[in-house]
């Protein structure tokens, strides 16, 4: 099973893994996984040279990031083990639309969301390096305002010299700005450890200086074709210094194959959504959250079916009692492949104890049991158990002796799969049996299941319906 580990200020371990990425989103890069590792806590696993990322902040928890390296679906695979053998949701994020109309095809029920707020803003490059045509007039009016004021004006690329007055910029910054969002605030902590960090984490950055005196810098970092920007900052009092600072910054970075901008997310504030709307992008590229789910989230309970000569439903209080002595039959126990000794030890077994166990399963949406009666007794049990996410299911029943050999089972099991293919619109239905257990075998080959594989205890069957 997939081991993970924290991703803290190591974050350059996961650096080649980015570079192979063709998701241009701000989340998958150096700086932001640095300045954000304590709001949106990733851990990491390496599989097979692919690089495994899950996410919690506090709006979510364990979202898979897509995986990114030489062997994606077995990663995927190791992925959807995990969360079955954890029993955790299958959620992935930051997906952009191309990988999540992938998964939605990988995945045979799921559900698709995303956020406006946290979605990228995409830019042509070159148009920010000349703000040329009448939709950037707006920009270059600024910019020409911003240089007549200041002809003095330097644009320089960072230095570690420069370190010292950028942090005096940062709090004069702080001192004459309102801040408005809360990512604001949390961001202006953060900033300058990105920055005593600019040059081990990979990141390019520039300033702006008017009489040796910082007034704007920019942080930022080229993954492929694209250029980052993680940090833009101004004193507003300097008309026009903030067109001037991205064009400035553009012109520096957006060189030897940059050809796109991303210029991050607006964080849902009304003012700077506007800002970066005026800028002309040629995509707000949507972050998309997938959400895989089983079989067993169709069930609607509790179930009932019905066959001439039985009724399959959920087991109930007053079957408990009935319920516990399918469990304390050593016959049928040896083919059922548990043994509730093994978990109650020395404890003596209860019907409340089978009956609560049964329950606990389908509270983790790992098996549901369904009592077969006939003539309002109970004479077995079917269960539904090993929810795939490719709409398959596995089917398994036991019936007390006594009523074994009046055809029960393959009435009730048929009827539980018609349910399972019409309700539940399964796509694959499967069972086993031990090797030695000779009727189950051909009931399962009476149902239209093949077997498709065989280990040294068991035979594998399964149909597609």
């Amino acid at each position: 099973m997939l081991e993970f580990t924290r991703l803290n200020e190591n974050v350059s371990v996961i650096e080649k893994y980015i570079k192979q990425s063709e998701i241009s989103f701000c989340d998958i890069s150096l700086g932001v996984r640095y300045m954000w590792r304590d709001d949106f806590v990733v851990d990491y696993a390496i599989f097979n040279d692919t690089l495994i990322m899950k996410e919690s902040s506090p709006d979510y928890s364990g979202a898979f990031y897509y995986p990114m390296g030489k062997d994606v679906d077995g990663a995927l695979n190791e992925i959807e083990k995990y969360t079955k053998e954890k029993n955790l949701p299958l959620t992935f994020c930051c997906l952009d639309n191309r990988v999540v109309a992938q998964l939605a095809k990988r995945y045979n029920l799921v559900s698709i969301n995303n956020d406006r707020d946290w979605s990228d803003y995409i830019y042509d490059a070159e148009k920010f390096k000349t703000y040329s045509g009448k939709k950037f007039s707006g920009q270059r009016n600024h910019v020409n305002k911003f240089k007549r004021l200041y002809p003095n004006y330097k644009f320089k690329k960072i230095e570690t010299s420069d370190f010292v007055r950028i942090k005096e910029f940062l709090q004069e910054f702080e001192s004459k700005t309102e801040f408005l969002r809360w990512s604001e605030t949390v961001e202006q902590k953060k900033v300058f450890d990105l920055m005593e960090n600019l040059f081990n984490l990979g990141q390019v950055g520039g300033l702006i200086e008017v009489d040796n005196k910082v007034i704007a810098f920019s942080v930022g970092e080229i993954i492929g074709d694209t250029l980052i920007v993680h940090i833009e900052k101004a004193l507003v009092k300097y008309d026009g210094v903030y067109p001037t600072m991205a064009q400035e910054f553009a012109k520096a970075f957006a060189v030897d194959g940059v050809k796109l901008i991303n210029r991050e997310e607006d964080c849902g504030d009304v003012g700077l959504r506007i800002s970066k709307l005026q800028y002309q992008p040629i995509e707000v590229k949507e972050k998309n959250f997938l959400h895989a789910y089983t079989l067993f989230d169709k069930i609607s309970a509790p179930v009932l079916l019905k066959t001439e000569r039985l009724t399959i439903t959920d087991i109930n209080d007053s079957d408990a009692q009935t319920y516990s002595k399918l469990y304390l039959d050593d016959e049928l126990n040896k083919w059922w492949g548990y043994d509730y000794k093994e978990d109650l030890k020395d404890n003596l077994p209860t019907p409340e104890y089978f009956f609560n166990f049964q329950n606990l399963l389908k509270e983790k949406k790992e098996e549901y049991s369904l009592a077969v009666k006939y003539n309002g007794q109970m004479v077995g049990e079917l269960v539904l158990h090993n929810f795939d996410y490719y709409g398959g299911v596995e089917i398994g029943f036991r019936f007390f002796s006594e009523h074994q050999g009046k055809g029960f089972a393959l009435e009730s099991a048929s009827a539980l799969k018609d349910y399972v293919k019409n309700v539940l619109g399964a796509k694959k239905l499967k069972s086993r049996c031990f090797k030695e257990n000779i009727p189950s075998a051909r009931l399962i080959g009476r149902l239209g299941l093949k077997k498709v594989l065989e280990d040294k205890t068991h035979y594998y069957f399964e149909s597609d319906i």
